[in-house]
């Protein structure tokens, strides 16, 4: 029977309690085992360790799938998170990144080269998970979602063979990859970008009493998914006193301050813009910095009880569905809670939705619903604010949502996540993975029987 290799923990052992858990505090499963990769050859490992024990397996690189279908009772957990070399090379401007690595140390590594890639804000976010969905962050509009820069990928099939996928080997794979959604053809034990140069970024924050809530949403819609392409900007409600619209450009103040001039109509009640270096954004944004103000950083921890679900907009919505908003922030459960539209448009618009598995392209934002608690009386409301929310917007969204914002309580989710791409999305599964090892609870199902290719 093959060995397994690298760092393992047994359920029981030293270190066990602090391995199995996710980012999300409200799961907590008791997987068999978990064995931290230090090496290809250590996922191969425990690809067929697992094959030939019948053990089922979950893969995990950053912790932070919101449903926490990284994990499982009773299965091993092939984790890569040790594996987290970046190395950048000076003469193509790519980056090959092992799938452990962390975006922050990844917007470090390549600042220190005055290049970066676009990807999402949140520090500790794997770059694997993000990239496998899509990859939104503040640079989307300007260079795409983070799938569009990759260039190629290195995977271990169920069968423990390493592959490659680009555009000319397993084309049909690079396809996948790029918007499929991680843990479904095999475990990606190193991806290949295309770096784009950076230097200085303006970002900023504006502040409305929440008496101009239907006006700043009025205006953001109109304005936001359409602006300049090096502008993203993130509309940000929550039950409290203010409304405020956080944002990055890449350019300088004096040329933002014409971009925002229609939001500066409606007269914010606080304003503050900054030009500093992109890795100081990073931080600002990330909230790693105490000198920052709080309401630039996204929610970030080691652990938090949370859930989130997502929706996509294609025309600005009417009074209808500004009342809806305006209502459900008035009925939350606590402060901790928020409504967030994402702006898309730009450069995640210019590629066509088949063009790779991720298919939301034309649509104007995301709109993320997020509850937050600490104590376990108060989860049923929270969970529930979020659910019947997204329930009450239906009539005002595309019925897509991000497939990096799972969510376990949507029934379609097949369409949901992946829209017309869903079928062609199974076929390469069949081709990759026919025997289904590689599943959970939203996972692209194989049909019965095959061979497959790899």
């Amino acid at each position: 029977m093959a060995e397994l290799t690298g760092k393992v923990i047994y359920a029981g052992e030293a270190g066990y309690e602090d391995a199995r858990l996710n980012f999300n505090a409200r799961f907590a499963a008791s997987p068999l085992l978990i064995v931290f990769c230090q090496s290809v050859q250590d996922v191969v490992n425990a690809v067929n360790w697992a094959q030939m024990s019948g053990v089922p397996v979950r893969v995990r690189s950053g912790r932070h799938s919101y449903e926490a279908f990284s994990v499982a009772d009773d299965a091993l957990i092939i984790d890569l998170n040790d594996m987290e070399q970046i190395r950048f090379d000076r003469t193509t401007g790519q980056a090959t990144i092992q799938a452990g690595a962390e975006l922050v140390a990844i917007y470090e590594t390549l600042a220190a080269e005055g290049v970066t890639i676009p990807g999402g804000s949140c520090a500790t976010v794997g770059i694997t998970g993000l990239t496998l969905g899509g990859g939104y962050g503040l640079l989307a509009r300007w260079k795409g979602l983070t799938c569009d820069s990759l260039q190629a990928v290195e995977m271990v099939t169920a069968k423990g063979k390493l592959i490659v996928a680009d555009a000319t080997q397993n084309a049909d794979l690079f396809w996948a990859l790029r918007g499929g959604g991680g843990g479904n053809f095999g475990i990606v034990t190193a991806l290949k970008f295309q770096t784009h140069a950076i230097d200085k970024v303006t970002i900023y924050q504006l502040k409305w009493d929440a008496t101009e809530i239907e006006r700043v949403i009025q205006q953001w819609q109109a304005f936001a998914p359409d602006s300049d392409d090096r502008h993203t900007s993130i509309l940000k409600l929550t039950p409290g006193n203010s409304v405020y619209i956080v944002g990055q450009f890449v350019g300088t103040e004096a040329e933002l301050r014409t971009v925002l001039a229609p939001l500066f109509a409606i007269a914010p009640k606080e304003a503050e813009i900054e030009t500093l270096p992109y890795l100081e954004a990073v931080y600002a944004f990330a909230g790693l910095k105490p000198d920052y103000p709080k309401r630039l950083a996204h929610w970030h921890g080691s652990q938090t009880k949370f859930k989130n679900a997502s929706d996509y907009v294609v025309r600005p919505l009417n009074a209808e569905g500004i009342a809806t908003v305006v209502k459900f922030l008035k009925q939350a459960p606590s402060r901790n809670v928020v409504l967030q539209f994402d702006s898309y448009g730009g450069e995640i618009a210019k590629i066509p939705p088949d063009a790779t598995a991720f298919c939301h392209r034309q649509v104007k934002w995301n709109i993320q619903y997020q509850a937050y608690w600490t104590k376990p009386q108060e989860q049923a409301a929270h969970i529930n604010w979020v659910q019947n929310f997204r329930s009450a917007m239906q009539p005002y969204v595309t019925g897509g949502c991000y497939v990096n914002y799972c969510d376990r309580s949507i029934k379609n989710w097949q369409t949901a996540y992946y829209g017309s791409n869903w079928q062609r999305l199974k076929r390469v599964k069949q081709q990759y993975d026919p025997g289904n090892f590689f599943s959970f609870e939203q996972s692209i199902p194989a049909n019965t029987g095959g061979r497959g290719l790899a």
